[in-house]
């Protein structure tokens, strides 16, 4: 068989795949995720979840870390952010996809805040238990999440986050927060936890970042700010084992609320994911070598990112390693066979090499994934056309 040349009008169309249907409908809702509801026994009373599962979750059985996430029946707001800044970070190869979980609020200052409110007592460690003996319970045994547990705390949900980090260490192991000292009761109590269970140890390895601003819009910050910048001196001085505290400062937001920091956070708890430029990859076994170490250190199994698979591929194919970049990218379609990148490549690297029957089976392998992906039905055509002995 002649091996096929690429013709110059597929360079605008390469990768071009879309990510809506044609089949979507004139008035289709739009869906970012799932609503459940769950009854608590603790509460006394329903909860709305609302789940987010990554993308190809179906096609897989892989596991994934969890993302919880607070004041989520802010849709638009908190959990679409949520949502859209995993996808982003995931798909660019800098954090592990993730299973999305937000929980909707009912009283979110009794709830989530260690200092009642008008003369009524905290409801707090009813909370607390309710994520520890319900949701998280639920939640791990309808999907399939690995045990990694990153709570997201916005507003009120920070000083639940630092609670729940003093009182239940292990629960979570990392924290993306607000700024939680946002008055005098609260920071004392927190920090009188937080005081306790530094003494106690931590026990396992903990993620802490907190994002606190001087300024929210037109409001004066400086004195949560302040109380914050002391928290750091603390955390500082006593240095307790186990922990990584980062404190993100901000100067003069302009938004009405605080920024919560997510994409921040995410990025400095997942610091060592991105595969390092500067080391040299050989074959399939130095990635293998670099995510086995790292799942060692984060505390999880992580897999290689689809990204750096894929990359890595195309950096040996250009320096003529091929039988390696075909392993890379056979690997990374055995590991996901939802990988529409995975098979364009190989059907890529097939065709370049003559080898056209392999290189159809995987450009129809992407229309079977992708009905309207152009350029795999564009080779497709043209290699059934020399096939059949047109020209």
């Amino acid at each position: 068989m002649r091996r096929l040349p690429i013709p110059m009008m597929l360079l605008s169309l390469l990768l071009s795949t879309p990510v809506i249907s044609q089949e979507t409908g004139d008035g289709d809702p739009v869906s970012i995720g799932t609503y459940r509801r769950l009854h608590s026994t603790v509460l006394r009373e329903d909860r709305v979840l609302l789940v987010s599962l990554p993308e190809g979750y179906d096609k897989v059985s892989h596991s994934y870390p969890l993302l919880v996430v607070l004041y989520a029946d802010q849709v638009r707001g908190y959990f679409a952010e949520a949502v859209h800044i995993v996808e982003r970070l995931s798909g660019e190869g800098s954090i592990p996809a993730m299973i999305v979980v937000g929980v909707a609020n009912v009283d979110r200052y009794r709830d989530l805040s260690p200092v009642g409110r008008r003369g009524t007592p905290s409801g707090i460690e009813p909370f607390s238990r309710f994520v520890v003996e319900e949701l998280l319970p639920f939640v791990e045994s309808e999907y399939r999440t690995k045990e990694y547990r990153i709570l997201a705390g916005p507003q009120a949900g920070a000083e639940f986050g630092l609670y729940t980090l003093a009182k239940r260490p292990g629960v979570f192991g990392a924290f993306i927060i607000e700024n939680p000292f946002r008055s005098d009761p609260v920071h004392d109590i927190l920090i009188a936890a937080v005081e306790e269970a530094f003494e106690e140890g931590i026990s396992s390895p903990t993620f802490l970042q907190i994002t606190a601003t001087d300024r929210a819009g037109f409001r004066d910050m400086t004195g949560a700010l302040k109380q914050a910048t002391d928290f750091q001196a603390m955390v500082d001085d006593r240095n307790p084992a186990n922990l990584t505290f980062v404190a993100d400062f901000v100067e003069e937001s302009e938004d009405f609320l605080p920024p919560l920091g997510l994409k921040e956070g995410l990025r400095a708890l997942f610091d060592e994911y991105r595969f390092p430029e500067e080391r040299e990859v050989r074959g399939l076994s130095d990635l293998v070598e670099y995510y086995a170490a790292l799942s060692g250190r984060i505390g999880f199994e992580v897999g290689i990112p689809e990204m750096t698979l894929v990359s890595s591929a195309l950096g040996l194919k250009e320096k003529g390693a091929i039988a390696s970049a075909e392993e890379i990218l056979t690997y990374l379609v055995g590991w996901n066979p939802a990988s529409l990148d995975g098979y364009w490549q190989l059907a890529n690297l097939y065709r370049e090499q003559g080898r056209n029957d392999d290189a159809l089976a995987y450009y129809r392998k992407c229309v079977d994934l992708d009905p309207n992906m152009k350029p795999a039905i564009y080779w497709i055509e043209v290699m059934e056309g020399v096939e059949g002995g047109e020209e």
